[in-house]
């Protein structure tokens, strides 16, 4: 029987191309890095700089909705900002410098500094000027800012499918039907899956088939389920992941070990410093050309799923 205590938030799976994955990847950074600003007292600031400052958060979440952003195409493996990119795409720092007339700053910028990040730009005087009519601190800024594609197969292939797991559901598929939304028995669990037991049934999105293993991450909310995109657990105990990247084996055991290890380490994850503890292929970079490497036939729905968890917790949680 379902639990009638817990509202229980899915995934809605998709197919996406490569582009479309990294774009959905940017947009989930703005989306938190708005509910941040939002968040902010702004109560210091002069009444010019909270105009400002609201008009300048507005176009931001026009830009995120855009989602033409720049393409890193000069550093194969590297998380590198881009002020402006070769075809001319801005980001977003310059975009709102250029959307209150300082395009000639944007220009400056792009042409002695154009991959230094926010921080290392603070002692420019025009920019420090800028910051401060639009009510924004340098650190605001530098979150603002991201970096273009990298990400590690630990990162897109199992640490990214959930937002913030604190157990794991080893559950059996027991019934399917054509939407993709299954019945699973829950077998086992690790971590806190708050108030489900073992032998209650669960409504989840998967591929998976009657028979099925898998593993189910789960946040909780107050009085809300949150799970990420499920594993299949195959007969020889690994776990079959729908990433389209080719990774070393992963048994059933180190993945939930991994996806428990939240705790972050050196900028990275817990999640992926496990993995790539077990193999430094883990930590590989799959990006490819300006877009995170994937099937365009067939991709990793994770970072739209994850969009749409995260935006429902930050929604939440504002």
């Amino acid at each position: 029987m379902m639990n009638p205590r817990l509202n229980i938030v899915r995934h809605v799976p998709c197919t996406c191309s490569a582009r479309r994955l990294e774009r959905a990847r940017l947009r989930l950074h703005f989306r938190e890095v708005l509910a941040e600003l939002a968040a902010c007292d702004v109560s210091h600031l002069t009444r010019p700089q909270r105009t400002m400052r609201r008009q300048l958060i507005v176009e931001l979440a026009r830009y995120a909705r855009t989602g033409s952003f720049p393409k890193n195409r000069d550093f194969p493996g590297r998380l590198v900002p881009y002020f402006v990119d070769a075809s001319g795409t801005r980001c977003a720092v310059a975009h709102l410098i250029e959307s209150t007339g300082n395009g000639d700053l944007v220009a400056a910028v792009a042409q002695r500094r154009n991959h230094a990040r926010v921080r290392e730009l603070e002692g420019d005087p025009a920019l420090r000027a800028w910051l401060a009519r639009a009510g924004l601190t340098a650190a605001e800024a530098a979150r603002i800012q991201p970096s273009y594609c990298f990400d590690t197969k630990a990162e897109a292939c199992v640490c990214d499918q959930s937002y913030a797991p604190s157990g794991v559901i080893e559950g059996t598929v027991v019934s399917t039907s054509p939407s993709g939304l299954a019945m699973v028995r829950i077998d086992v669990v690790h971590g806190n899956v708050g108030a489900v037991a073992i032998g209650e049934q669960l409504a989840i999105q998967t591929h998976g088939q009657i028979g099925d293993g898998l593993l189910v991450p789960v946040e909780l909310g107050q009085s809300t389920m949150y799970y990420g995109l499920t594993f299949i657990v195959t007969p020889d105990g690994s776990v079959e992941l729908s990433c389209h990247i080719e990774t070393p084996t992963l048994t059933k055991a180190d993945a939930i070990s991994a996806i428990l290890a939240t705790e972050d380490l050196d900028g990275q994850s817990g999640c992926a410093t496990a993995l790539a503890n077990l193999d430094a292929s883990w930590g590989d970079s799959v990006c490819d050309d300006g877009g995170c490497a994937a099937s365009d036939g067939g991709a990793s729905p994770f970072l739209v799923g994850t969009a749409l968890v995260v935006a429902a917790l930050w929604s939440r949680r504002a």
